[in-house]
């Protein structure tokens, strides 16, 4: 593919408002001149992620990720950084100029292309065999029978994948897709996976098929219904994991109810997507539903993004509690408020508002208890909670769920008001909870847990940022990438020599012989992207930091700081070289001739360390 050239990445990030795409991800919150969220990248409990539009830069004080606004479509997005150059170049109508090429970096751009458009053009397929196919029939019947109509259909790009596994191969083979490709977006299987000979077959048939989109609102997967009562495979089945799709990161729904998710306060969370389309259609729009039972971390972690309050809103009977109490412990460890609405048996969203109409199912969501309450209340109509031994051991059952909670405060309010309500004394919870908390850590440190990176994708490996711990060096870093006077003063003589007998002060080094105006945040940024990512990271938090005594209106007070910084360092510089000849002269096994030159040396770093301290 084509190496995009520095003064297109100039212009992108140029024309390109970081504060602006960020916030198309999840919301920001002014705070004076930058905007907070809680970050992205890690789990926390209070904002500490910053985007400073002056800069247009974004900057984790928490996991020290940060950089310009390419870097985060490529850590968000999980993408190469030519495909998050292009697809912010798209988005501000820039034609992208080609400077070199890089085959393999083109192979996985191409892969990734072709397999969007793949996804589009199958949806279309899929989309007109369940409006037009005499072998859909049943597909369209079945969803009269949910009262979902064809405008709805449409609306939703819902399909049909044939019952003949052909079907789709013969489709792709003359829309010139091949089977690799087939196989790479998770719409075929092979035959035989050790045998790549004998060919591939459809994964999904006679379903009704789902698109799966991104935040982008692009199609990245499907989910397919079974139809009949006999097909083997589960009710529903996703696509599997591909370079497009990660389930475990995914929502059914989000693209569309990002907005009315934030307009309305909460995220109403469902198990289908029927019933998610539904809702949406009968203007209960903020709700989205995961894609199978396994809620995640990742699942819980963007919720909190977009809101602070989660109602669960899953099937009554005993399978939907149970996945409705796994969710509550990811949604809660995440620090959000967590409600469940009870639905009658035998009742879903969908069931429910054709029964009650959708004021009412509004009505049930907006009074939805918390998630505690709701299961106190469910055992005290299941089980007979008169005997204190009973009702002890349900409980403990209630504080495996109070563990999960992080937050002190509101740990202490539940741990009294399930006492409360269960009769139970106060410290006989606190206790449960206390050996519920540690069974846990114990489970979560013996799970094996790992971070799965993309190997083809190093961008999104953990950033561990440099640290610079030495004040001098510090202030002349961030005063040569943001005061234009002073950088062209300072940066007009030669880098001192005495710089590189100094510990961590090689970052300062790489920012004095670059080429940038420090007024330019493009130029800043096509710098910055030249470093390692330990250095990126730490000059994003440089950028973001304010420079100590710094007036822009007068840079003076900076340019004559760092004259003293490299005072200070030059001093430090000789005492050090001091400080190791006198150690070198310690050794007996010295030479007389290697005595005498280190001796002359030590008096001459003397001697300069006097004048310097003479001339204060």
């Amino acid at each position: 593919m084509a190496i995009i050239s520095k003064e297109t990445i100039q212009r992108i990030i140029a024309e390109t408002d970081i504060v602006d795409v960020i916030s198309g991800y999840f919301p920001l919150k002014r705070a004076g001149t930058n905007f907070l969220a809680l970050c992205p990248f890690h789990n926390e409990k209070t904002p500490s992620f910053n985007v400073t539009p002056s800069r247009q830069i974004f900057h984790c004080f928490g996991c020290g990720e940060g950089g310009d606004v390419i870097r985060f479509v490529m850590l968000y997005e999980n993408l190469p950084f030519p495909d998050a150059a292009t697809r912010l170049a798209e988005r501000v109508g820039i034609h992208l100029e080609n400077e070199a090429f890089d085959p393999d970096a083109d192979r996985k751009q191409q892969l990734r292309r072709t397999l969007e458009r793949l996804h589009k053009e199958s949806a279309d397929w899929f989309h007109q065999l369940l409006l037009r196919s005499p072998d859909a029939q049943h597909a369209r019947d079945y969803l009269k029978q949910r009262g979902i109509t064809s405008e709805t259909a449409k609306n939703w790009q819902l399909g049909y994948a044939p019952k003949s596994g052909a079907a789709l191969i013969t489709w792709a083979k003359e829309a010139k897709f091949s089977a690799r490709e087939l196989l790479a977006s998770g719409l075929a299987a092979p035959q035989d996976p050790d045998d790549p000979s004998r060919g591939v077959y459809a994964r999904f048939r006679d379903r009704l098929m789902f698109p799966i989109r991104n935040d982008y609102g692009n199609i990245i997967a499907y989910s397919g219904r079974v139809l009949s009562a006999d097909a083997k495979g589960g009710k529903y089945i996703n696509s599997p994991e591909t370079i497009l799709f990660h389930k475990s990161k995914t929502f059914y729904g989000l693209d569309r109810s990002k907005r009315p998710i934030l307009k309305a306060g909460r995220a109403i969370l469902c198990e289908g997507q029927l019933d998610l389309i539904a809702c949406a259609e009968n203007g209960i729009e903020n709700i989205v539903a995961a894609l199978g039972t396994a809620f995640t971390e990742d699942h819980a972690r963007i919720l909190k993004r977009h809101t602070d309050e989660v109602v669960l809103c899953y099937d009554s009977d005993a399978a939907g509690y149970k996945a409705a109490a796994k969710a509550f412990r990811q949604l809660v460890a995440a620090k959000l408020v967590v409600k469940l609405a009870g639905l009658p048996a035998g009742e879903d969203p969908d069931s429910l508002i054709k029964k009650e109409g959708a004021e009412a199912f509004a009505k049930r969501i907006a009074e939805a208890p918390e998630f505690l309450d709701y299961q106190i209340d469910r055992a005290s109509q299941e089980r007979n909670l008169d005997e204190l031994r009973d009702r002890i051991e349900f409980a403990k059952e209630v504080s495996e769920n109070i563990a999960r909670v992080t937050d002190k405060m509101i740990q202490d309010s539940l741990i009294n008001r399930v006492a409360t309500r269960l009769s139970v004394p106060t410290d006989d919870i606190r206790h449960f909870v206390g050996e519920a908390y540690r069974d846990f850590k114990r489970s979560e440190r013996y799970s094996n847990r790992r971070v799965h990176h993309d190997p083809n994708n190093p961008v999104a490996e953990k950033v561990i940022p440099l640290e610079i711990n030495n004040r001098a060096i510090r202030f002349l870093c961030q005063v040569l990438l943001i005061v234009p006077e002073a950088r062209s003063q300072i940066t007009n003589d030669p880098e001192p020599p005495f710089l590189k007998n100094l510990g961590g002060s090689q970052l300062l080094s790489k920012i004095w012989q670059a080429s940038f105006d420090p007024s330019s945040n493009a130029e800043v940024a096509i710098f910055t992207n030249s470093l390692t990512p330990p250095e990126q990271a730490c000059v994003s938090r440089l950028l973001s930091e304010t420079i100590p005594d710094h007036s822009a209106e007068s840079p003076g007070a900076s340019i004559q700081r760092a004259s003293e910084c490299l005072e200070t360092l030059h001093r430090q510089s000789l005492e050090s070289r001091k400080k190791e000849i006198l150690s070198l002269l310690k050794n007996s096994k010295l030479s007389q001739n290697e005595a005498h030159e280190l001796t002359k040396e030590l008096l001459d770093l003397t001697q300069q360390l006097q004048d310097i301290s003479l001339s204060h």
